[in-house]
């Protein structure tokens, strides 16, 4: 009895096993893509499907690694296709001006067909790096980043993986976070013009204004050129911009925003030193007093002129926090910032500074005054006891002499012109006083001409008797001429060798240059 029971349940399971393979083959198309790098506008996607039955749609799935996000793309013009028949579409996805996607990216893609009988294929997934096309690009990598380069750069490859490492040690303990997307991506161009071609659009004055060493384009990929920007140290670049990265690790969310000053000047504090081009700026501005006000140092300038000033400021006021508080208080800064705090109330909550005491604080730390409004407030009526400072800064007030206008046609008479004298008309008192201008108006015109021929008198007499042109013609040179450049007519010059005297002299022993101060991976010595 079981054996006859048996029987049909046996020939059910040999009947599923043998239509197996050739359902799977219906349902498993092969699928080849080819993939055109039109960059940097364009990426074109090419599907091959062979024989996949009726086909009624095409989609292609895709995200780019570290982005967080899926998206979808279609063909621009499907029809379509018949069983029996290949699958043949492209998809066309932005990359430049349309939908930036920098290069270094990497895309995770597959494909979707919807079959006429509602089923959909999915073929399997495939990674693409978006790099520029026409070089041979090739990779170095560690734990964490991975350099993208091209040509004989392996070596620059490897250095920047070790100023990575040694930044992230110092950085990520200073700021106290870890990175949130790895691995870093860092394309090494082979010079500015390349690099520029993958940056998103910018302005073409600030460009033209600006040389651009490196970006932070995403919150995993770095752009830098090998050269030296502003700092001895060539890695410096890279320093700065994977620190970004690091920064938005460490105090950016949803809630939170990280100002610039804060971002640009924390990168600036990793290099091994901040560089002239920033230090410079921010010096002469404390010699002048011209510091950028804090209350709008929230966002990057857009004045290329201002650029170096904004950097060496901000470079100036992380150090400025980290000296007053330690790097314990200043992580804190970075973490209640992530926590949605506002960057003014976090301070506030930190260091217990309103940003108007900060950028006091600041400012008597560089010696520089307390700054004053700009016109003072007018006497009050009523003296008050102890008068407090309104919320918010007055504009300044007009003086009572600007807002009361006279009611008098023609002015009085002042001490510079005097009144007229009397008289019995009033026609007789105007031709007195147009002699006494007329009189005035002389006088002052010859006193000019006075102290012109004065002044006159005095140059011509400072110059001395100058020898005849065709004397000095025929008049053989008396000694060899020194050489380099000779003094004036006026007996001044700006080269000190002009004033050397007839006799040949020893020349005194250079003395030695002021050794310029050392610098290592952890940043410049304390000042």
């Amino acid at each position: 009895m079981r054996r006859v029971l048996l029987l049909p349940v046996l020939a059910l399971l040999v009947g599923l096993l043998l239509g197996l393979p050739a359902t799977a083959s219906a349902q498993s198309p092969e699928f080849t893509t080819t993939i055109e790098n039109e960059f940097p506008q364009f990426l074109r996607f090419r599907l091959t499907a062979t024989d996949p039955g009726g086909v009624t749609d095409v989609s292609l799935r895709y995200r780019i690694t570290g982005s967080g996000t899926l998206a979808r793309a279609k063909p621009e013009a499907f029809e379509p296709v018949p069983a029996g028949s290949d699958a043949r579409v492209e998809v066309r996805i932005s990359t430049g001006t349309l939908g930036y996607i920098p290069v270094g990216s990497e895309f995770v893609y597959h494909w979707e067909l919807v079959l006429d009988d509602g089923t959909v294929l999915e073929g399997e997934s495939h990674t693409f790096v978006y790099l520029p096309p026409g070089e041979e690009w090739h990779s170095a990598e560690n734990d964490f980043m991975r350099v993208y380069y091209h040509g004989d750069r392996e070596s620059v490859a490897l250095r920047y993986l070790e100023a990575a490492e040694r930044t992230y040690a110092r950085i990520g303990r200073l700021l106290q976070t870890e990175l949130e997307v790895v691995p870093v991506k860092t394309v090494l161009f082979a010079s500015e013009a390349d690099l520029e071609d993958a940056q998103p659009n910018r302005s073409e004055v600030y460009d033209a204004a600006t040389f651009l060493c490196g970006s932070q384009v995403a919150n995993n990929i770095i752009f830098v050129i090998d050269r030296s920007c502003g700092t001895r140290d060539r890695s410096d670049t890279l320093r700065h911009e994977f620190t970004h990265i690091l920064v938005e690790a460490a105090g950016e969310s949803a809630l939170g925003k990280i100002p610039s000053w804060l971002n640009e000047g924390t990168a600036v504090y990793s290099q091994t030193e901040p560089g002239r081009s920033f230090t410079d700026p921010f010096e002469v501005a404390l010699a002048i007093d011209r510091l950028i006000p804090f209350s709008i140092m929230f966002s990057t300038t857009g004045d290329p002129s201002d650029i170096g000033l904004f950097y060496g400021q901000s470079y100036a006021m992380v150090r400025f926090l980290i000296d007053e508080g330690g790097e314990e208080t200043f992580a804190r800064l970075f973490a209640t910032i992530k926590a949605g705090n506002r960057f003014d109330r976090a301070i506030e909550t930190v260091y217990g500074w309103t940003l108007d005491e900060f950028e006091e604080a600041f400012r008597a730390y560089h010696d520089l005054p307390t700054r004053e409004p700009s016109t003072p407030e007018p006497a009050r009526k009523e003296p008050t006891p102890t008068p407090e400072p309104t919320p918010e800064p007055e504009r300044p007030q007009a003086t009572p002499v600007a807002t009361e206008a006279p009611e008098q046609a023609e002015p009085e008479p002042t001490a510079a012109q005097p009144a007229p004298a009397a008289s019995t008309s009033d026609d007789g008192g105007r031709d007195l006083s147009n002699v006494a201008l007329g009189a005035i108006a002389g006088g002052a015109i010859l006193a000019l001409l006075a102290i012109f021929a004065f002044l006159l008198s005095i140059m011509l007499g400072n110059r001395g008797p100058q020898p005849q042109p065709e004397a000095a013609a025929v008049e053989p040179p008396q000694d060899p001429a020194p050489s380099g450049p000779t003094a004036s007519s006026s007996g001044a010059s700006t080269f000190a060798a002009s004033s050397r005297s007839e006799e040949p002299e020893p020349e005194p022993e250079p003395e030695p240059e002021p050794e310029e101060p050392e610098y290592d991976e952890w940043g410049p010595p304390p000042t």
